[in-house]
């Protein structure tokens, strides 16, 4: 490294301090680098081999490696090589990796780069260009994990764009919105299903200073199991449970510099919710399964469709936590205490799907709207959305009328006959059944496992072991690999 001149003026990727694996034979280049790395505000660890560097990493987590290429055992070459491969137990192969070289080995970095290594840099560069290029494989490093979740993300958004509606109750709400959205505290969303509650959270998530950071979310209530839940939400090391097969950052490491949503937090366990808080008092967690703390900056927004203040009362759920996250409260009101937002919002529902089905229909007449407007909406904006895109599949007409909507099952319909059930001659495999009810309550209830068992009448843990019986999943589920 060259003269030691101050870089002063660059911007931080984040508050979090870096923390870099130097992987360098020659001890004295290495402390020389290691301290001017480290005036830059950088955590800098040295492994003098190539073998060392390897242990390291298996052993504790790096936000880079920076490696040289010529080594006595093992060189940089086959050190990028194992880390990119997955092969190494507890290694993460996503960990940037940046070549350090003599300017006559150049043509040897490119071909680390070519190996998995995002960068190289000459060991005769200054160190100004070489904290700015560190930053900047930081930064891209950030950035590529952002867009690997928000793919995730887009695959399951909805058709929700903006929070439609101009009731009083609507406007109190983008005014809670505006007044929360500045600051970093913990806002607390309570709805029945379907009111959208997501749609609050992503709203206050846009309007915020962490904008261009990643909203992320979790259904407490999704999940089969609390071991699952627990490293979705804090990760684990590979080894840290039988399907740990490889590291697997969670929703908070995801959430890094954003927002991270957690959806039903009333479905959290008792032990969950003690790990939970602790994390929200100390802004740390440690992965499953792992040594290492990891610093926590996002903000925290919760949701539930249940009574919480109840569920402390009757001791289901923790206080302290419950205080914790009752920082901001929102409360979304049921469709049918704003029964003004029904017609506003089944004209944008319905102007969505008939461009998406290609269908003639404009609009409402004023039959069809009284009729929608007197329904009381059990599931909500939820199943009135869907109910319009119902009526675009089947509407023939440039206007949908009130026969329509009857037809489609909102409002008064001729009673049909009753009829007795009757087998096929074949007989029924009601196992087969069993499994198909099983997965249209899933589906209708968007794979929240509590919901779809209270459609179908069971408990919990007879969902949970149908669920398991059948290998059912779901990308909400994510499996770990």
């Amino acid at each position: 490294m060259g003269a030691d001149v101050l870089c002063e003026n660059y911007d931080e990727m984040s508050a979090r301090t870096p923390t870099l694996l130097l992987v360098e034979d020659d001890a004295g280049f290495a402390d020389r680098v290691k301290r001017n790395l480290e005036l830059e505000g950088f955590r800098c660890d040295i492994a003098p081999t190539g073998r060392e560097a390897l242990e390291r990493l298996g052993s504790q987590y790096y936000d880079l490696v920076v490696t040289d290429i010529r080594m006595p055992d093992i060189d940089g070459i086959e050190v990028i090589r194992r880390v990119k491969s997955g092969a190494e137990a507890k290694i993460d192969s996503d960990v940037p990796m940046v070549v350090l070289t003599s300017v006559n080995a150049v043509q040897t970095a490119v071909e680390a780069i070519r190996g998995g290594a995002a960068d190289y840099i000459t060991k005769e560069s200054e160190r100004p260009e070489i904290v700015v290029r560190l930053r900047r494989v930081l930064e891209q490093s950030r950035l590529l994990n952002e867009n690997r979740y928000l793919k995730d993300q887009l695959a399951r958004a909805s058709e929700f764009t903006d929070i439609v509606g101009e009731s009083a109750a609507i406007r109190t709400i983008k005014d809670e919105i505006a007044n929360v959205a500045g600051s970093d505290a913990t806002v607390l969303i309570a709805g029945e299903t379907g009111v959208g509650k997501e749609l609050v959270a992503r709203a206050i998530h846009h309007a915020s200073p962490r904008r261009d950071g990643p909203f992320v979310d979790l259904n407490c209530a999704a999940l089969p199991d609390e071991n699952l839940l627990l490293s979705e939400l804090f990760g684990h090391e590979r080894g840290a449970f039988t399907d740990a097969k490889a590291l697997k950052k969670g929703r908070f490491e995801l959430a890094q510099s954003g927002t991270l949503l957690l959806d039903e937090i009333s479905d959290l366990s008792p032990n969950a919710q003690g790990k939970l808080l602790r994390v929200i008092e100390t802004r740390t967690f440690t992965r499953l399964g792992g040594l290492r703390t990891l610093d926590v900056d996002c903000r925290v927004v919760c949701a539930t469709n249940a009574d919480l203040a109840e569920a402390v009362a009757q001791g289901r759920f923790r206080e302290d936590l419950f205080y914790r996250i009752n920082v901001f409260p929102i409360r979304v009101p049921p469709l049918r205490e704003r029964a003004e937002d029904v017609p506003t919002l089944a004209r944008y529902f319905l102007q969505q799907f008939v461009a998406k089905y290609r269908r003639a229909a404009g609009g409402f007449d004023d039959e069809a709207l009284g009729i929608l407007c007197a329904y009381a909406w059990p599931g909500n904006v939820r199943e009135l959305r869907n109910f319009c895109e119902r009526l675009a599949i089947r509407a023939r007409k440039p206007v949908v009328d009130a026969e329509l909507v009857r037809a489609c099952g909102v409002g008064e319909a001729p009673p049909a006959a009753p009829s007795a059930i009757a087998l096929p001659e074949q007989g029924v495999n009601l196992d087969q059944m069993e499994k198909d009810l099983v997965l249209a309550a899933l589906e209708k209830a968007d794979w929240n496992q509590k919901q779809a068992a209270e459609l179908l009448g069971i408990s919990v843990d007879r969902m949970n072991s149908r669920v398991k019986k059948w290998g059912l999943r779901h990308p909400s589920w994510r499996r770990h690999h």
